[in-house]
């Protein structure tokens, strides 16, 4: 899956880009405003820092509370459709990928043990209510076991790099497309402690 670019910009060239447009102004600063400017017209530095961290901070509480239910659903046995918990927190086709794991869970009679680990997150593109991130995930501490108790969880690597967009959708953040890569190490990529 592509992810679209366009738009997104990441916080060092949000300040780049303001501190350059206030730098290289032709105008004089004036010492005074003949009259008050509107606090929605133009925002400083500083409102932009704290909104996009409060959208950054809301939507990876939105993709962590996601993992935490598919977890604890694949630990009860899986499931045929979306809870309240998922579609709260997810969309598209991330939502369709989570409950189709949980399906096939669900169909297989199979169990969920353990849970998967967010070892770190990384913040990579922000626009208004529209923000990239980049989750490594170890998932070698949950397993799938049968109704025998067998071990049946596919073999290969546990270690994830998710690509992931969250957005804001009537006032909820929700993850809603990703690209997931499988990785031998963590080490060099943008989501790693």
């Amino acid at each position: 899956m592509a992810l679209r670019r366009r738009g997104f910009v990441s916080v060092g060239a949000v300040v780049a880009c303001c501190a350059l447009a206030a730098a290289c102004s032709q105008e004089p600063a004036q010492t005074s405003s003949p009259s008050p400017t509107p606090a929605a017209a133009t925002l400083t530095e500083s409102q932009i820092e704290r909104q996009m961290r409060l959208d950054y901070e809301a939507a990876e509480r939105a993709y962590r509370t996601n993992i935490s239910e598919q977890d604890r659903l694949a630990r009860a046995g899986g499931h045929e459709q979306a809870t309240a918990a998922l579609k709260a927190t997810a969309e598209g086709e991330y939502l369709s990928s989570s409950v189709a794991s949980l399906a096939l869970i669900k169909r297989k009679r199979w169990r969920g043990i353990g849970s998967t680990t967010i070892l770190g997150i990384g913040r990579v593109g922000w626009q208004e209510k529209h923000v990239r991130l980049v989750s490594c995930e170890d998932g070698s501490h949950l397993r799938l076991l049968d109704n025998a108790g067998k071990d049946v969880t596919p073999r290969g690597d546990s270690q994830f790099v998710q690509r992931l967009v969250v957005v804001q959708r009537a006032g909820r953040w929700k993850v809603s497309s990703f690209d997931s890569t499988s990785v031998k190490t963590l080490e060099g990529q943008p989501c790693a402690a």
